[in-house]
């Protein structure tokens, strides 16, 4: 009886941590998902009562300039137009930042707070693998909900005379996600090297407000103008991805960070002294 447990203990960590993070937030992944989902239908479902509409078109020429340049709005008579103004100038990114936030600082905080890092790290497996692991998990549930997003907007929006063309939905989600997935990362590192996890999400929340802010203010302030590179939300969404499609040296931005941050996470967790 003990030699077979101690095989399954042994087989245990090489998916066991990332299965294991993946069930816990099932819940809450589907949830969120059938929120973005619905936003996203009730946003098309306005579409066509805007679209081709003259007398909307006058009432959107005469919106401030500083307005329109704030929100990033352009002609929201057109499909990418509409769509960057409703739900990737702010709405949508900032969904799928919260979301991820909410997860990463859980990852390695919460586990603390709960009181079960003790049995976590009581198999063999070491506190690099239990983070790496952890974040795969926030990794793929982050994508998931990219997905359900590009989803809906991409199938369901013909439906309703909508439509923007694969490859720049594509980028414009894979720049959200990839905002998102920066912003969880730096809260999973902020709670792993602090153990608390109302730091890490104040701080990853704080960074991505600070992010748009100073991508939406740059073309206003010409002082945010020269320093705009620094926002990642800049280089996710900036560009207008509806329209310009998928650029690789942004895309390649975000990944270069997130790849540092994990690497400060794996820094941080294993030389603290974890609470039991």
């Amino acid at each position: 009886m003990t030699a077979p447990r101690a095989k399954g203990r042994r087989s245990w960590p090489l998916r066991g941590v990332l299965a294991r993070s993946l069930r816990e937030e099932r819940r809450g992944l589907l949830g969120w998902s059938v929120g973005v989902a619905t936003y996203c239908v009730v946003m098309l479902s306005v579409y066509p009562s805007i679209h081709d509409n003259k007398a909307f078109a006058k009432i959107f020429e005469a919106y401030p300039e500083v307005f329109r340049k704030l929100f990033n709005l352009t002609d929201f008579t057109t499909g990418p137009g509409y769509l960057g103004a409703e739900i990737f100038s702010v709405i949508a990114p900032m969904l799928l930042a919260l979301f991820a936030i909410l997860w990463g600082s859980d990852l390695a905080a919460g586990e603390e707070d709960r009181g079960t890092i003790d049995l976590l790290l009581a198999n063999p497996v070491s506190r690099r693998r239990v983070l790496l692991e952890k974040w795969a998990a926030l990794a793929l549930g982050t994508l998931g909900l990219g997905a359900v997003l590009e989803g809906v907007l991409g199938l369901l929006g013909p439906l309703f005379s909508l439509s923007v063309g694969w490859a720049g939905l594509t980028a414009a989600v894979l720049g959200s996600t990839a905002f998102a997935l920066a912003c969880a990362t730096l809260a999973l590192a902020v709670g792993a090297a602090s153990g608390s996890r109302g730091l890490a999400r104040g701080v990853a929340t704080a960074f991505a407000v600070a992010s748009y802010l100073l991508s939406a203010l740059a073309p206003l302030v010409s002082a945010f103008r020269r320093v705009s590179w620094l926002s990642l939300w800049e280089q996710a969404l900036g560009h207008q991805p509806l329209t310009t499609g998928l650029r690789p040296t942004n895309l390649s931005v975000l990944l270069v960070v997130v790849v540092v941050l994990v690497a400060v996470a794996l820094w941080g967790y294993d030389r603290r002294d974890l609470a039991t």
